[in-house]
């Protein structure tokens, strides 16, 4: 698998914002996967981006900025497991 980058969209239904890898395609875009991380949404379910396409230092950092509107679930997968 390639490089990985990472969106935050916006649930039609909920509101929360919920993370979806991404592969990049060409500059500035990219192809988000059809269910984010947690599994909770679709890529068809969502009404915006909040974010499209960062790596995952700068994802890690918006979500932070953002707070409690983004799943927690998604975003902790942004973060080492240490054994």
């Amino acid at each position: 698998m390639g490089k990985i980058v990472y969106s935050l969209k916006r649930d039609r239904e909920t509101e929360e914002l919920h993370l979806f890898r991404a592969v990049p395609t060409e500059e500035n875009k990219c192809k988000p996967e059809e269910e984010s991380i947690c599994g909770k949404m679709q890529k068809s379910e969502s009404i915006e981006n909040k974010i499209s396409c960062l790596p995952e230092n700068e994802a890690r950092l918006e979500c932070a900025k953002i707070g409690r509107q983004v799943c927690g679930t998604c975003v902790s997968n942004l973060y080492s497991t240490y054994k």
